[in-house]
């Protein structure tokens, strides 16, 4: 029994016609008479008691009607949800960020989704961008965001979506907390507080590297896998630290934060979408999408108000 022939045996049981069920389907009514008699013939059952004059369904034909039009209904059913998954309008994303992406445009990324695209479901887990690399790696998410720069894998692409510079946090009582701008070379006998080299060993060897331009090896004294911990850190006179400039929204009330006089080729940091190559899907294009959509907004200069008259 082909789903054809249940629409065909719809249309008639609905009709009581051939010739109206003929003119719904768009078909001439000697074929679909022919498919009725094979579907009855398939079934070894009658379906219909016709004559000249009229069409009726026969008890068994009552009784297939509703499964017939169920099935129908299920069919549909499969070829739309397979055409939201092929179109990216229904999907499931597994999605491990670091920590810093909930800062900025993640939150707006998720809400958009949920509202433009609802059928797309987001399972969201938090970790550092080494461990993401590695769940990517083993197909155990699907999309990433990640604090670049980060390790380049011929398995793995990064498309860069946030880019930030590095700023001083120095406790409030720091000798230079008083200064707009801060020389980085002026920290060069300071203690540093560090990110954690075995869980964030990107932003730890960028912001060692920053130092190492400015012409000094940093005094490190202390590590932290989170920003919370690191800046808590710098508010407790442990010890100065360079952290992205998007931590501003976070940062407590004993910690000074302050922009570098220069910023170096090393002393760029920021976020990357990052998805295994052999596994970009129209769900995964989707939350790209949106998320450089985003992002490209909250760069956008915020539009300029009118004068108001005095």
């Amino acid at each position: 029994m082909k789903l054809q022939q249940l629409r065909q045996f719809v249309a008639v049981a609905e009709t009581l016609s051939f010739h109206r069920a003929s003119e719904r389907l768009n078909i001439a009514q000697p074929p679909l008479s022919m498919a009725i008699r094979r579907l009855e013939n398939d079934l070894g059952t009658r379906l219909f008691e016709r004559n000249s004059q009229s069409v009726r369904l026969t008890e068994a034909g009552k009784a297939a009607l509703e499964p017939a039009r169920k099935a129908i209904f299920h069919a549909d059913q499969v070829r739309q949800v397979l055409a939201q998954v092929e179109s990216g309008e229904m999907g499931r994303l597994r999605v491990a960020f670091v920590p810093s992406a909930m800062l900025t445009f993640l939150p707006r990324t998720i809400a958009r989704l949920r509202v433009e695209h609802p059928s797309i479901q987001l399972d969201l887990v938090e970790n550092d961008t080494q461990a993401i690399l590695s769940l990517l790696d083993n197909g155990q998410a699907d999309i990433g965001i990640v604090r670049h720069p980060a390790p380049q894998t011929a398995s793995i692409t990064l498309v860069p979506i946030q880019n930030d510079g590095y700023i001083a946090a120095l406790p409030e009582d720091h000798r230079l907390s008083g200064c707009t701008r801060i020389r980085l070379e002026n920290l060069a006998t300071d203690s540093f507080v560090f990110p954690s080299e075995s869980r964030n060993p990107t932003m730890f060897f960028s912001v060692k590297a920053t130092c190492a331009q400015a012409g000094f090896l940093p005094n490190i004294v202390q590590h932290g896998e989170q920003a919370h911990t690191i800046l808590a850190f710098v508010e407790s006179g442990i010890g100065v630290a360079l952290v992205p400039a998007m931590w501003k929204g976070i940062a407590p009330p004993g910690v000074v934060l302050r922009p570098l006089v220069k910023q170096t080729a090393a002393s760029g940091t920021g976020l990357s979408i990052a998805y295994r190559n052999d596994a970009m899907t129209f769900a995964t294009r989707r939350i790209l999408d949106v998320a450089v959509d985003v992002q490209r907004a909250l760069e956008a200069p915020a539009p300029s108000r009118p004068a108001i008259s005095q």
